[in-house]
C-alpha cells in the first residue's frame, strides 16, 4: 500500500505542481468505506485492465479547484461554470494518467474511461467497486483536493 500511496502523491504533486507551481502536501491518508464525496466537484474515471476494474476519483473543494483554474486561465471564476467543470475533469484525467503511467511498472496496465463530473455538497458516488477506495487528502495552499482510488479483481 505504501508504494501505491507514493504513486499517487508523486501523480498529484506532477501534474497540480506543473499547472500551478505549487506542491500539494499530504494531509492524510485512509481508507474510505462510505460513499459521501469529499470535495464540491468531484470527477469520476473507471478504470479496467486485464481482469481488473475500479474507479479514480479525484474531488475539490471549490477554492482549490479555483486556484487551480486562476493559473490555468489567469482569471479567477468566482462560481463553478461549464469551463470550471472542463478544468477538473481536465485535472483529473491528467492526475489518473500520471497515476496509469507509474502503476504500469508495478506490471499492471490500465485504461481509464473520460472523467464524469459530479457538483454540489453532500452528494454519494456509487462505483462499481466492492472493494474499499484508499484516499489520500491533499492540501493545496489551505484548500483540500482528494485523490480516491479502488481496484477490484474480476473472475
Amino acid at each position: 500500500m505504501d508504494s501505491l500511496v507514493e504513486i499517487i502523491k508523486e501523480s498529484v504533486a506532477e501534474v497540480i505542481g506543473t499547472y500551478t507551481g505549487e506542491t500539494p502536501v499530504l494531509r492524510r491518508q485512509f481508507v474510505k468505506q462510505d460513499k459521501v464525496a469529499l470535495g464540491e466537484v468531484t470527477a469520476v474515471a473507471g478504470l479496467t485492465g486485464n481482469k481488473l476494474s475500479g474507479a479514480f476519483v479525484v474531488s475539490f473543494s471549490r477554492e482549490a479547484l479555483f486556484r487551480i483554474v486562476c493559473a490555468l486561465f489567469g482569471s479567477c471564476p468566482r462560481e463553478t461554470t461549464e469551463e470550471v467543470e472542463d478544468a477538473a475533469g481536465e485535472m483529473a484525467n491528467m492526475i489518473c494518467g500520471a497515476f496509469r503511467r507509474r502503476f504500469e511498472k508495478q506490471g499492471i496496465t490500465l485504461s481509464a474511461s473520460t472523467p464524469s463530473i459530479v457538483t454540489g455538497k453532500d452528494y454519494h458516488i456509487h462505483t462499481l467497486c466492492k472493494s474499499d477506495f484508499l484516499a489520500l487528502e491533499f492540501d493545496l495552499s489551505g484548500h483540500p483536493l482528494v485523490v480516491e482510488f479502488c481496484l477490484d479483481r474480476q473472475s
